[in-house]
């Protein structure tokens, strides 16, 4: 009995629990769809199994299935999806007495877009550092980036952005980008390596320059040189041709050095120099040494100057009809007054590359004498060595028994006086003349009876 009162109850309860569903709630919620896509996320080009399960209903079922175009079979519970894109499927589940629906959203993704153009230098400088990027992508996995032989990749590979060491091998960077459903195409940038300039080989130009003259200088080609880079010393001055491979150069009064160096993007390449010295004008010439009163006719007049400052060689001028017997271009000449010479003026200056130095004057009488060797003795004399460099040995044949004796130079001093003794007959007297200057002298012996006048050079 009892049994029979659980029973009953457990019944009414039953019936009244149906009552509510029945009555209370919409009779579909005893007939429950879900739809299911194993996986609901896949690759474009892939597929995932759609399903449907059941809760309630009261079979046979049908099922229908849209879009149903990349379905395997629309009609069936467990069709195959193919979607190119992210899709919405709906199932729609009809029993016996009703139909009753549910969607399941499957996610297509597809391999990258290609990357965004790269941004960063396409002309760089050897060994130096860059850095390179792409737009960020969003899912992206992995960037994956190749660069020439030589290259470094110093930090951000697999990244977005990289920093580069260019080594001096011109090339491309490229990147690639990589999701779980693939890699992209790449995105490429061609770069160009920018060498620093080398060195000229020389420098073409004048390596003595007169003070505050012009001269060109020009540099032989510098491979991987936009521009050239000159320099010069304090007080002189590029006219022209700066950045260019050929310069004109207004030289002060100093030696010095004038460089150049190639130039580019990248920087300066290694500097050549020449040296270049400085001439100046010959200073002014010293006093002319030398006789003032000459004779018409003579042979050997000697004059000089001192050396001059600068000068590599000699200028004279002579009265006319005078002419230079030796010592042409030197400091140290050797006249000879023609029998037509007229008096005038005896000039020397220096000379050199850059010109003619100021000269010096001397005033020149030329006069008709008898004879510069006049003897009017008895006796015979004679002066030897002629020239001479140390002692001159005065020779006498006769019968004097002394004479006065004097040395004098062009100048008119007397270098020399004495009244020796003359034994008569032969004699020899010697003058030590080692420290006379240079040149022409005149030897004078007088006494009551006569003279002798004679020339001797000391050299």
């Amino acid at each position: 009995m009892f049994r029979q009162l659980i029973k009953y109850s457990s019944f009414t309860i039953f019936l009244f629990v149906l009552s509510i569903q029945l009555f209370g709630q919409k009779v579909n919620l005893l007939f429950i769809v879900k739809a299911h896509a194993s996986p609901d996320t896949i690759c474009q080009g892939q597929y995932t199994q759609l399903s449907v399960s059941l809760t309630g209903g009261t079979g046979p079922f049908t099922y229908f299935w849209y879009p149903g175009a990349t379905l395997s079979n629309p009609a069936i519970q467990n069709p195959v999806a193919t979607p190119l894109i992210s899709t919405m499927y709906t199932v729609i589940v009809t029993d016996q007495t009703q139909s009753v629906s549910d969607s399941i959203m499957v996610y297509v993704e597809t391999i990258p877009l290609p990357p965004s153009s790269i941004m960063g230098p396409s002309e760089v400088c050897g060994d130096s550092a860059y850095i390179y990027s792409v737009a960020e992508v969003e899912d992206a996995t992995s960037y994956s980036w190749t660069v020439p032989a030589g290259t470094t990749i110093e930090s951000g590979q697999n990244t977005h952005l990289i920093d580069l060491k260019w080594g001096n091998n011109s090339g491309t960077v490229s990147v690639i980008i990589a999701n779980k459903c693939g890699t992209s195409v790449p995105s490429v940038l061609a770069v160009n390596v920018m060498p620093a300039p080398d060195a000229t080989s020389a420098i073409h130009g004048p390596s003595l320059i007169c003070q505050s003259d012009t001269g060109s200088y020009q540099a032989d080609s510098i491979l991987n040189a936009s521009s050239y880079v000159w320099t010069v010393p304090a007080d002189a001055t590029i006219l022209s041709g700066a950045g260019t491979a050929s310069v004109m150069v207004k030289w002060g009064i100093s030696a010095g050095d004038i460089s150049v160096s190639g130039k580019n993007g990248c920087g300066t390449g290694p500097l050549l120099v020449k040296s270049v010295g400085v001439d100046s004008l010959p200073g002014t010439s010293g006093i002319i040494h030398g006789a003032d009163t000459v004779c018409r006719g003579s042979n050997s007049y000697e004059y000089f100057t001192s050396p001059v400052p600068y000068a590599s060689s000699y200028g004279w001028t002579l009265p006319q009809g005078a002419i230079i017997n030796s010592g042409q271009h030197t400091n140290h000449i050797s006249v000879q007054f023609g029998n037509k010479a007229q008096t005038g003026p005896v000039t020397a200056f220096g000379i050199n590359s850059c010109g003619n130095g100021q000269a010096s004057i001397k005033q020149v009488i030329v006069k008709n004498c008898i004879g510069i060797q006049n003897n009017n003795f008895g006796s015979l004399i004679t002066l030897s060595p002629n020239p001479v460099s140390g002692t001159l040995y005065i020779k006498s044949k006769g019968q004097e028994s002394h004479f006065e004796i004097t040395v004098i130079d062009q100048l008119g001093k007397t270098l020399y006086n004495a009244s020796p003794e003359w034994p008569g007959g032969d004699f020899i007297l010697e003058i030590d003349v080692s420290r006379f200057p240079k040149g022409m002298m005149f030897l004078n012996l007088f006494n009551e009876n006569g003279s002798f006048t004679s020339k001797f050079i000391v050299r």
